[in-house]
């Protein structure tokens, strides 16, 4: 649901810039997400340390406290990772109820707003792209777990070692990926944009997709 800003009620944020309302906003989400996993703000700190990107107690306590109003993307994501949680689910979260401004003069419901941003609500090529990449990824999933068996073939290093009727495995499993995978996988390669990686062993079935299409330009540079 999406609406103008001044056709929905006020909050005690409005006097805020745009910027600084969605940062609080996810600063709120962590605050609350870290309090229901009983973690303190050195917890956290420590947790993005180990990650690789410390995010320090101070700055933690500073975002809760109100003193610093930015957080940068490398933080959000770290911190995220941090307590278990998406970073698209701290910048418009559901837990928190209620409308945000998704830009500086229209509001969505947060659930709107969250599948606005991941691009599951809107239509458009840049859309289209996304859901195919879904599409792939789930049936990708679906026939691993269907071709069970001959998707595990991947790990054993020399075909002479497979187990009997491997290869008929195999090339049902094979048949079944040109069958699902492939249109979807053409269909990427059509409009421009790479396949998703399978497997060594399958890198044969990328020699029977359309070629991959190219801006001109950029070649050029």
């Amino acid at each position: 649901m999406t609406q103008r800003r001044e056709e929905h009620w006020s909050t005690d944020d409005d006097a805020l810039d745009w910027h600084d309302r969605i940062t609080k906003d996810a600063i709120r989400a962590i605050t609350r997400r870290r309090n229901s996993l009983g973690l303190s703000a050195q917890d956290v700190a420590d947790e993005t340390g180990n990650l690789g990107y410390e995010v320090p107690r101070n700055v933690i306590a500073n975002w809760e406290s109100g003193r610093r109003k930015t957080i940068t993307i490398p933080e959000l994501i770290v911190v995220a990772e941090a307590l278990d949680i998406a970073p698209v689910e701290l910048l418009f979260s559901p837990a928190l109820g209620g409308w945000i401004d998704y830009l500086p003069e229209l509001s969505h419901d947060r659930w709107s707003a969250l599948t606005h941003f991941t691009g599951e609500a809107r239509h458009s090529l840049g859309m289209y792209r996304l859901r195919l990449y879904r599409k792939h990824a789930q049936i990708w999933q679906e026939l691993q777990e269907e071709h069970h068996a001959a998707f595990q073939l991947e790990f054993q290093l020399f075909q002479e070692e497979w187990p009997p009727s491997s290869q008929e495995k195999h090339d049902a499993f094979v048949a079944a990926i040109r069958e699902r995978l492939q249109p979807v996988r053409a269909q990427l390669r059509e409009i421009g944009m790479e396949v998703p990686y399978l497997a060594p062993s399958l890198g044969f079935l990328d020699a029977e997709l359309p070629p991959l299409k190219t801006d001109p330009d950029l070649e050029d540079e």
